[in-house]
């Protein structure tokens, strides 16, 4: 695999980066097996394109490694919530026995095409452990049989939900984070824009933005088209070439105008008045830039930011905690910044 990138991506990696590439090399044709496995499974015509059910596959295939291990929780629920008329799956880690506790909300990347509750799993226990809150991952639904802005719509009504009714789950909905990667970080900072500036088009309540008290934005694409980091970075090693991020949003979008509204296109948002913002970047990603020019443009709205760049990985970085030391290190920051903005003891 390092063979196919180029040779300044791979002297700048670290170490682990490139041990992590090395099990996926290894890993490869089990996943694409497992791929045509669900090819082969099919029996009923289906809404999902035959390649996505490929894709799907593989990456969970794919992922399944990255989740063994990590921290047991005292207590787990799997459960529906219904947001933007969909029963939307939802998974609650509690890291404790404590009778009420305040949330994280989870949503998960895979370029708004892959991904669910287990290829993520790991990542939510570990924010769990390390917090002391309890942590919500999010099953939003899937591009392409749904378009822009569904899935946000979910994503911030399982939110409102939450403020609303965290008591039937056992949460303090009024003291709520929301985190993502990559595609879920443009959710997450998507969502808050939406229950700040347009709540009715959920019919969430307006104190509903108020109970968010952190964000967290793991490499995500904030509205970037062109960057030094897109132009540099990303290729057939990663999934984050140029044809995967065309294609990622053609996908996404029904049409090119939606790229253009401001729960997408961060960077020409509003800004001010958001909750504290933990920016992530990956330093080998295409969407480095991004992260860069959100942090900037966060602070010059008057906001509280916390920005850590990590200049050795690739995007994705967030899965490989049972290598990757960088992993541990930031879902260590990213828990103790939302603690300390959920006035949670350490735990």
């Amino acid at each position: 695999m390092l063979a196919t990138i180029p040779s300044d991506i791979v002297d700048a990696m670290s170490a682990q980066m490139k041990a992590v590439l090395a099990v996926q090399a290894t890993r490869a044709d089990a996943c694409r097996r497992a791929g045509e496995d669900a090819l082969r499974a099919i029996t009923h015509t289906s809404a999902t394109p035959t390649r996505f059910i490929e894709s799907r596959a593989e990456y969970r295939a794919e992922r399944s490694h990255w989740n063994v291990g990590g921290p047991t929780m005292a207590r787990t629920v799997d459960s529906t919530i219904l947001a933007a008329g969909v029963d939307v799956p939802v998974r609650i880690h509690y890291p404790s026995a404590e009778a009420v506790l305040p949330v994280i909300v989870f949503l998960h990347g895979g370029g708004f095409t892959v991904g669910d509750l287990d290829t993520h799993d790991r990542i939510l226990r570990v924010l769990a452990d390390s917090s002391g809150a309890a942590v919500v991952g999010v099953d939003y639904s899937l591009s392409p049989e749904v378009k822009f802005p569904q899935a946000i719509h979910e994503s911030a009504g399982v939110i409102d939900h939450l403020v609303r009714n965290g008591k039937d789950f056992g949460l303090d909905g009024t003291r709520l984070a929301i985190a993502g990667d990559s595609a879920g970080a443009m959710l997450t900072i998507g969502s808050a824009l939406l229950l700040r500036d347009v709540p009715e088009d959920i019919g969430a309540e307006p104190e509903s933005f108020s109970s968010v008290k952190a964000l967290m934005s793991f490499y995500g694409g904030h509205g970037l088209t062109d960057s030094a980091s897109r132009r540099n970075f990303g290729g057939s090693w990663d999934g984050m070439g140029t044809d995967d991020l065309g294609s990622i949003m053609s996908e996404y979008f029904a049409s090119a105008k939606d790229a253009k509204s401001p729960l997408y296109h961060h960077l020409d948002a509003e800004l001010s008045g958001l909750p504290p913002v933990f920016v992530v970047a990956a330093g080998l990603d295409p969407l480095r830039d991004d992260s860069r020019a959100l942090a900037t443009r966060l602070r010059r709205a008057g906001n509280d930011v916390a920005y850590e760049e990590y200049s050795q990985v690739l995007h994705s970085f967030l899965h490989f905690g049972r290598t990757l030391d960088d992993t541990s290190d930031v879902l260590t920051k990213a828990a103790r910044f939302a603690a300390d903005r959920l006035s949670l003891r350490e735990p």
